[in-house]
């Protein structure tokens, strides 16, 4: 395990503060997006992807949340001009921030918060 990188960090509170729900009209509150934010500090880098095209990333968090839907998955999104950005949420805990690129050529870094559109 170990921590997040500045970059990993600022992408993912970015995404927590101002992604978009991603496959469906599911209503994000500001309270939900606090609650994913405050548990940014503590949270752990895991394990990678392993494909070779991307640098996503598993997350543990650094203490349990109270979950406020047991069992409920939530992903948000954001892109850049050659990648979608999703992070997974799941038991009301942030688990995955992914980067699919969407082309063959591979992304070995985080974009920069300043280059996601959201």
């Amino acid at each position: 395990m170990r921590p997040l990188t500045a970059r990993e960090r600022d992408l993912l509170l970015a995404l927590l503060a101002r992604g978009a729900a991603f496959g469906s009209d599911e209503s994000i509150t500001e309270s939900d997006r606090e609650r994913w934010v405050e548990q940014v500090a503590a949270a752990m880098v895991h394990g990678t992807c392993g494909c070779g095209s991307c640098p996503s990333i598993d997350l543990v968090p650094g203490a349990e949340a109270d979950s406020a839907s047991p069992g409920r998955r939530t992903v948000l999104e954001a892109s850049t001009a050659d990648a979608f950005l999703l992070v997974f949420i799941d038991d009301d805990r942030p688990t995955y921030l992914e980067l699919a690129p969407f082309g063959d050529d591979p992304i070995t870094e985080f974009p920069l918060v300043a280059d996601v559109a959201f």
